[in-house]
């Protein structure tokens, strides 16, 4: 008996790869690269000092499922566009005060608007696959549609700050997603989770139309044309 592929959630052809829940650059800049003698050790609500010997491993990556166009060729401008940001910025956040603006094109010298975006569909992908694992009741057409056709996603907004710190150490992964749902049709108004990385923290929220949340305050999307990031306080 055959079973049927599972379906990409982005484009809809037959999906075979996972994506890093945080990014494996990201990964690799604050740990370096593990082995089975010298592991990481991993942590969540489920499972403790669990120990990765590799930055592959099958723990770190979402099971929700995507193709390997979509994974790669597709959205790695995406990828490469966070890379970049996110090394400036985990090198920097610490010396900017609380409210302080940093301005994208110290990051991004050419291009600026488009990398941006290119920075925000990255969260887009991750925030997809961060929904259907979590069964959150958003409709993810809108982040595949933002993808597939490199616009802005209307309901992602991000915010940049300092991660806080757990146990007076900087935390790298991501949060789960805390949701408020409509009483009215079950639907998600609004929805927040964190992206860690060793002293800079990501809010990634989604916002439905009409939401007006504190959470939404200094947030960041490409729609409002300014590249000032302001450092928030997490």
């Amino acid at each position: 008996m055959s079973t049927s592929p599972t379906k990409c959630w982005i484009c809809g052809e037959s999906a075979t790869t996972r994506e890093h829940r945080t990014k494996r650059s990201d990964l690799r800049d604050v740990f370096g690269l593990p082995t089975q003698t010298e592991p990481l050790y991993f942590h969540n609500a489920k499972m403790k000092n669990r120990p990765i010997g590799s930055l592959n491993a099958k723990v770190l990556k979402s099971p929700s499922l995507i193709c390997a166009n979509c994974n790669n060729a597709h959205t790695q401008p995406h990828d490469r566009a966070w890379e970049q940001m996110s090394r400036f910025l985990r090198t920097r956040i610490q010396a900017n005060a609380l409210g302080a603006v940093v301005r994208a094109n110290r990051i991004f010298k050419y291009d600026t608007a488009r990398e941006m975006r290119n920075v925000h569909l990255y969260f887009v992908k991750i925030f997809g696959c961060h929904i259907l694992e979590a069964a959150i009741p958003i409709d993810v057409a809108t982040f595949s549609n933002a993808i597939l056709n490199e616009k802005a996603c209307p309901y992602v907004y991000l915010k940049f700050g300092r991660d806080p710190l757990l146990n007076d150490n900087a935390m790298t992964g991501m949060s789960d997603i805390e949701s408020d749902l409509r009483a009215s049709d079950g639907s998600c108004a609004f929805a927040t989770w964190f992206y860690f990385l060793d002293g800079l923290a990501v809010n990634v929220m989604f916002a439905a139309d009409g939401e007006k949340r504190e959470g939404l305050i200094d947030a960041w999307h490409p729609r409002f044309g300014t590249n000032k990031l302001v450092v928030a306080d997490f």
